[in-house]
Formats: structure tokens, C-alpha cells, sequence
């Protein structure tokens, strides 16, 4: 499968996923949560003038006596606010059962002429607009003197708040509109049937907007207040409340003491009165201010789009890029979301989107993830054949005359380097030791390490003279490294006449070990630039014969530059000290030692660069053998 063809089966996998969680209303209390933030963060807004509220609060039943108050204290309020020239009484109350002031009560509806009165309905949650029987109405008593009634059905979810109510109420051959909604329709004159461009959901439920919290939004008075006024301008007295306040007003009256049982949560009060769902229906429609929900059909367009262009994005950029633009994508649509429902009354998901484009994130780069493992892993296995092969390109680490022994360690600080070490004969009596160090790590070192070796085998069987191999292979390498450089020692022994010559192209110098004096000395210092770096370089010989037991160690920086986990190099002091304490070991054990002393030094620390030496020990003279 190519990866094409990958990437569109991925893509249709969420594309599956996606309609699946939109359809099937998979995260509906977590977008009913961003809803309610949304309402509690949104600015305070304005209500209709029109509109005031009376409460039935504690202090009314402090004063008049506990619930239900007697009907003639409500014929008592119509009275007043008729007095007081309102326009409608919506009473949020039931009046189901029959009461001894029932004749009074009804007297005053009559009066006033526009007292409109509940119904309440046993709904199926599923159809909330059908009804299945009546739970409280109006008793017959007062059914003549009514002038509409409504339903006061809501909607609750599943966390117990109050976000939708059913508009309209079918039971039987009968419609019963919403209350909040019947008390609009006769504000303006119109029937509810002719009120359009009221948004609706399929099964007909309607999202309340709430203007803001029951204590700030809507003008609210005391029942009892409203009583006392009246009772106070009948007697001829001074009232702190001026009931003309009420002239023209829609009156809602309903109950809103603590503890009684018409208390809800909606989406910002956790204790609301639910006088306020049919007091904000009406607002909202005499204001023309709802709020609508996209359809589910461009929820999923909306949320497809963003996740192809999170997807597109995360392809397209390393992670820490596509991190970035996501969280940025993810940052203008939720402002953008939240400035759509706060002044547009327009609700869009939030937490799908969001959540998709998170989970694509993390997809892809999970995705990534794995690609980069196979990779490294078919990378790892090629350079296990590179390290194999560049392995072929050395000699065997151990390489013994009658009189002298070469043992050589090399160990790279990834699976390929650059350093190397070679030794081959020269005709019968001569052998030549090279140890070189590239410029950099990795596989370009590696393949610049198998062009100098190479070169060398060729260019050291023309030339005895070691100064002049060097400057042959440094107009070589000058050709092809085009910048990078390799540093080197090259060294010549003469079996015969029991002496060794070498030079130096910008490598450390040697370490000798005098088998007289004991002591080490620094020999062989560069006399001329690395090799590759400048054209037409002139390198100097040094001659010195050698003795039995005497002993040449060559290295490369490797050993002197390695850190341990405090940034501290090894340094060639210690290399020294640890030299010369290996000298008293078997040339085989020496390098042993020598690698134990540098990884205790090391503490665990990662190898810095690669580590190769070369060391050459004198046994006897060749006239012996």
C-alpha cells in the first residue's frame, strides 16, 4: 500500500468516526457544558422593557402565611395591578383543584380580562411536544374567566438542567403553546400560529434564552409589596412602590421561595425559578433574540473541514509547527465560537471539533512516530551492513614479526566512524602503520575513512619515504573532501636495520615509551596541515631506531577529548597516567585497562567521538630473529 493511498483510508476512518460522534450525539453533555460556559461568560443582555416579575418569595409567605396562599390574596393582586393599568397577568401557578375563594378569584379575572393561566402535561421525553395526560389545569371554577392558557412543560436533560422547552403541546384534538410564548402571541396581537421565524428543533423543542442570571436580568417586585402598595393607596397612605410602574407591563406572577418545588438548575443559575424559562420565552420572542443550533448536517461539514485542514497540517509540517497551528486553529474557533453565540445567538459545537483536532494530532503524530521506527530500523540494519563493510576495509587488529607486535583498538562512537588503522607489508622487510581520524561522524566519515585507506594501499607501495606518502595522499584527498579534512600518522618499520620513520599531518603526536629511562615522550608533532585541507602540502620524516621493549602508542583525539557527565574532558594527563600503568600488562590486556579506566571516567555518559589506537612494541632486534 502506498502512502497515498494510506493517507485517504486514514482519512476516511475519521471521516467514519467523526459522523458517527456527530449522528449519533456521542459528546451531547460535553457540548451542552460548553453551552452553559458560553451563556455564564456571554455579556449581560438587555430585556424587554415590557416584561416585569412577581415574586412569591419568602417574605410573602413570612407575611401572608405558607403555601398555597389563599385565592383571595390573587384576586387581591389582579385587582391592583388592573388598578395599576397593566396590561396581562401571566400566573405561574396551577389552579387545578377547586377553592373556597375560587367565585372571588374569578370575579377579578373577569375584571381585568387578560389573566392567562397554566396547564401542565406528562410528556415523553423523547416527544416532547406529545402529551400523554394532563397533570394540572384549570378548575372549572375559574375556566370561565380565563382569558388563554399555556403549557408550562420544560425540557430537562441529563444533568438536570433547563436548556429547551417544548414550544407547542398536542394532546388530544388540542395545541396548547408554551406559556412564556401564549403571553408574546397576545402582547402583539398576533395568534402564536402567525408568529414566525421562531427557530425550532426537529422534535419541536425550543432553546431558551436566558438573558443572565435570575437576580440581574428582568425587573423583579415583592407580591406582597405589590399588596401593600395597593392596600396603602386605597387607604390613602404613602407607599415606597409606585404601582404605575405596572401600566402597560406584562405581569408574570410565580413562585420563587426557597425550598418550594419549582426551583431548577438552567445553564447559569444552579437554583433558577422556572418562572424565568416562560418569562425569558417571552422576552425572547417580543425581542426577536434566539438562539439557534447549526444543524447536524453542517455541525459535520464543520467539524470534517477542520480536522482535513488539521490533517493537512500535520502531514505537511514537523511537530512542533503543526503543534502550533493547531493550537491556533483551535484558539480562532473557539473565540470565534464563543463571539457567534454571545452576539449572534448561534451555537456551534466546541468540544468535537476541538477534541477531533486534538486526536488527529496525536494520530498523526503517532503516525509519524512509527514511520520514523520502521526507518530507523531499516536505517539501523543498513548501517550494521556499512559497519560490516567498513570493518572489511581493516586489517586484522593484531599484526606480529619476529620483532615487533601491532595490536590496534577501534571503537566507533556510532555504529560507523571515522577514524581507522592500517597496517600492510612492504616488500619483505619493511611494514607501514597508519592511523588516521576523518573530520565529523557518521556514514560520511565512514566512506571518506574507505576512499583514504584505499588511496593509502596504493600510494605507500610507490613511495618508501613516509613524508612523501602523505603529501601524495594529501593531493588526493584534496580533490574529492571539498572541505572536510583527515588527520593522520604514518609510520614505516625497517626490520633490517632496526630503526622506524614516520610522519605527521596534523594528528597528535605519539606517545614513546623509552625502555631505559622508563618515562614516555611526546614524538612525532605534526609538521604539516591535515591531510585534504590544502593543496600542495610539504610534510616532514622523523627517523629514530628502536630497542626491545620499547613501545609507540598512537591515538586519536577520541581518547583525550571524552567527556564525562560533568562536561570534563579526559584529558592527555590522564591518558598518560593510565598509559604507563597499562605498559606493565600484556600488549592484549593493555587496550582492556586502558577502556576501563575511560568508562569509569565516563560515568555512563554517552562516548563522545570515536576511539582508536594503534600500539607498536619492539621484542627483539631483527638480527636475533
Amino acid at each position: 500500500m502506498n502512502k497515498f493511498t494510506l493517507r485517504i483510508l486514514i482519512f476516511s476512518l475519521i471521516t467514519v468516526s467523526l459522523a458517527l460522534s456527530v449522528f449519533g450525539n456521542i459528546f451531547q453533555t460535553q457540548e451542552m457544558s460548553v453551552y452553559d460556559f458560553f451563556f455564564r461568560t456571554r455579556p449581560l443582555k438587555d430585556t424587554s422593557s415590557k416584561i416585569v416579575i412577581i415574586e412569591i418569595a419568602d417574605d410573602t409567605l413570612k407575611n401572608l402565611g405558607r403555601w398555597p396562599l389563599p385565592r383571595q390574596y390573587h384576586a387581591g393582586l389582579i385587582r391592583a395591578l388592573k388598578d395599576a393599568g397593566c396590561r396581562m397577568i401571566i400566573f405561574d401557578i396551577l389552579f387545578s383543584e377547586l377553592g373556597p375563594s375560587d367565585e372571588l378569584l374569578g370575579q377579578a379575572m373577569q375584571e381585568q380580562g387578560a389573566v392567562y393561566l397554566p396547564y401542565a402535561f406528562d410528556i415523553d421525553p423523547d416527544k416532547p411536544s406529545e402529551a400523554q395526560e394532563i397533570l394540572g389545569g384549570v378548575s372549572e371554577s375559574l375556566r370561565f374567566a380565563v382569558a388563554g392558557t399555556g403549557h408550562i412543560n420544560i425540557y430537562v436533560d441529563k444533568d438536570g438542567k433547563v436548556r429547551r422547552v417544548p414550544l407547542m403541546v398536542h394532546y388530544m384534538d388540542k395545541t396548547w403553546p408554551s406559556l412564556g410564548f401564549l403571553a408574546a402571541a397576545k402582547f402583539l396581537g398576533k395568534p402564536v400560529e402567525n408568529l414566525s421565524g421562531i427557530p425550532l428543533e426537529k422534535d419541536g423543542s425550543f432553546w431558551v434564552n436566558y438573558p443572565g442570571s435570575w437576580t440581574k436580568a428582568f425587573r423583579h417586585f415583592s407580591y406582597f409589596d405589590v399588596l401593600k402598595a395597593h392596600a396603602a393607596k386605597i387607604n390613602k397612605e404613602t407607599s415606597w412602590l409606585d404601582l404605575s410602574i405596572f401600566k402597560d407591563k406584562i405581569c408574570f406572577v410565580g413562585l420563587t421561595a426557597t425550598g418550594t418545588s419549582d426551583l431548577r438548575a438552567n445553564p447559569i443559575d444552579p437554583v433558577y425559578p422556572m418562572i424565568g424559562t416562560q418569562v425569558s420565552i417571552c422576552d425572547s420572542i417580543l425581542r426577536h433574540d434566539f438562539i439557534r443550533r447549526v444543524s447536524i448536517n453542517r455541525r459535520f461539514i464543520i467539524i470534517l473541514f477542520l480536522v482535513f485542514i488539521c490533517f493537512a497540517l500535520c502531514l505537511k509540517f514537523q511537530p512542533l509547527t503543526s503543534l502550533i497551528l493547531n493550537a491556533l486553529i483551535i484558539l480562532g474557533y473557539s473565540v470565534f465560537s464563543w463571539a457567534l453565540f454571545s452576539f449572534k445567538g448561534v451555537f456551534i459545537d466546541l468540544f468535537l471539533p476541538v477534541t477531533a483536532v486534538v486526536l488527529v494530532y496525536i494520530g498523526v503524530l503517532a503516525y509519524k512516530f512509527f514511520q520514523e521506527v520502521q526507518r530507523r530500523k531499516i536505517f539501523e540494519k543498513e548501517l550494521e551492513i556499512a559497519a560490516s563493510i567498513q570493518q572489511s576495509f581493516l586489517p586484522p587488529a593484531v599484526l606480529e614479526r619476529d620483532a615487533f607486535k601491532v595490536n590496534a583498538y577501534l571503537k566507533p562512537a556510532k555504529m560507523v566512524g571515522g577514524d581507522f588503522y592500517e597496517m600492510f607489508s612492504l616488500g619483505e622487510d619493511n611494514v607501514g602503520v597508519f592511523i588516521g581520524d576523518v573530520s565529523g561522524k557518521g556514514i560520511s566519515a565512514a566512506l571518506i575513512m574507505a576512499q583514504a585507506i584505499s588511496l593509502l594501499r596504493t600510494i605507500a607501495q610507490k613511495y618508501p619515504d613516509p613524508s612523501v606518502v602523505l603529501s601524495e595522499l594529501n593531493q588526493q584527498l584534496y580533490r574529492i573532501l571539498k572541505g572536510r579534512f583527515v588527520t593522520g600518522q604514518y609510520l614505516v618499520i625497517h626490520l633490517k636495520e632496526n630503526y622506524w620513520e614516520g610522519a605527521c599531518a596534523g594528528h597528535l603526536p605519539l606517545l614513546f615509551l623509552h625502555k631505559k629511562q622508563a618515562r614516555l615522550e611526546e614524538i612525532l608533532p605534526a609538521s604539516g596541515a591535515p591531510l585534504g585541507l590544502t593543496e600542495n602540502m610539504n610534510y616532514q620524516s622523523q627517523r629514530y631506531e628502536f630497542l626491545p621493549g620499547e613501545k609507540l602508542f598512537l591515538y586519536t583525539d577520541g581518547w583525550t577529548e571524552n567527556r564525562n557527565n560533568r562536561g570534563i574532558e579526559f584529558g592527555l594527563d590522564k591518558l598518560r597516567e593510565h598509559f604507563l600503568k597499562a605498559c606493565a600488562y600484556s600488549p592484549e590486556n593493555i587496550f582492556g585497562y586502558l577502556e576501563k579506566q575511560k568508562e569509569e571516567f565516563e560515568n555512563k555518559s554517552p562516548q563522545y567521538d570515536d576511539v582508536t589506537a594503534v600500539l607498536v612494541e619492539f621484542k627483539s632486534k631483527s638480527a636475533d630473529a
